[in-house]
């Protein structure tokens, strides 16, 4: 037996479930009939003989149980008999698809005794991903980009990683859509990763307009934290972001807006805060970022304190000073 008897996949990312799926019957070469049924929906005669009959005239089966944390309690010790033996011509999946909690997957009462499952947590055939992390888009890019014989300007796939929406669907979506805006180029610039926004991820501008419109800069500073950098990691990627926006706003500044492919409603705003901050303010906005990027890799500065000196910096740039700058054109 060089596969497992049965397998256990859980994760809140239902791409992700279907890849695996998908990759781990790929390993065991052609020969496996997929049967899907849904934990939400009566499992009835069709299942249960999908799980235990061999057909005489098909070949092997992989029946997939999608959403099988919606099964009720009684459901999972009813498993024991069928998953006690090995069943060459059966290759059960069990797809646990619900939220994970700051412990890892909340798996469904009644199935955490069952002896079966404590086989597949020794045995290696349990499967456990929290989904996509910001840490899993590098990979990710570099797996796309190198099957499609593309390049990254500098900074291009940090942009992205920081950018792409957390979800497997999603983010190869916006990937599909990107590809098709190149036509015959093969290097994806800045220009290209403007694109990729509109998510829930890190937003550059948002925190500057946030700092722009007056709020507090605490407040700003803990929703930043607490809700977009996601860890230590990500304060580079943010920075580069950061970067990015006074980087666009600079040439929007100098005349070049037709350059830069915007929705119109964000030119809108991005040519209004540039006109605001100017030369000077936009200066103020590189040098603060350099600051804080070189105070975290000196040791001078913790991630956190070096965001929080950012912060402070920008809000001064927006309190007043930046009215009184001059603009790149004149």
């Amino acid at each position: 037996m060089n596969r497992p008897g049965f397998s256990f996949l859980a994760c809140p990312d239902p791409e992700i479930i279907r890849d695996r799926v998908d990759r781990l019957l790929a390993e065991q070469g052609s020969g496996f009939d997929k049967a899907v049924f849904w934990g939400d929906e009566e499992l009835g005669d069709p299942f249960w003989s999908a799980l235990t009959v061999a057909s005489l005239f098909s070949g092997r089966r992989a029946l997939v149980l999608r959403r099988a944390e919606a099964c009720p309690a009684e459901f999972w010790p009813k498993l024991a008999a069928a998953l006690r033996g090995f069943n060459d011509a059966v290759w059960p999946f069990f797809c646990l698809e619900g939220a994970f909690d700051r412990k890892g997957p909340k798996y469904p009462k009644g199935l955490a005794t069952q002896p079966y499952f404590k086989v597949a947590e020794k045995r290696g055939w349990l499967f456990v991903s929290p989904g996509l992390t910001r840490r899993d888009m590098g990979p990710l890019l570099a797996d796309w980009a190198g099957g499609r014989k593309l390049a990254f300007e500098p900074g291009v796939a940090e942009a992205l990683a920081a950018a792409l929406p957390l979800d497997l669907a999603r983010a190869d979506n916006e990937l599909a859509k990107l590809e098709l805006t190149l036509g015959d180029r093969s290097v994806l610039t800045m220009d290209d990763a403007a694109l990729v926004g509109g998510h829930e991820g890190m937003d550059g501008f948002a925190f500057l307009d946030a700092l722009a419109s007056g709020r507090d800069p605490a407040a700003v500073w803990r929703e930043i934290g607490e809700k977009q950098l996601a860890g230590e990691d990500m304060v580079f990627p943010f920075l580069g972001l950061l970067l990015y926006e006074a980087r666009i706003m600079w040439r929007i500044a100098a005349g070049e807006a037709g350059d830069v492919r915007l929705p119109s409603f964000v030119m809108q705003k991005k040519q209004a805060m540039a006109r605001r901050l100017g030369a000077a303010g936009l200066t103020r906005i590189f040098e603060a970022a350099f600051a804080a990027e070189s105070g975290i890799k000196s040791g001078a500065r913790r991630p956190d304190q070096a965001m929080e000196y950012l912060t402070a910096e920008l809000f001064r740039l927006f309190g007043g000073n930046a009215r009184q700058t001059r603009p790149l054109s004149s």
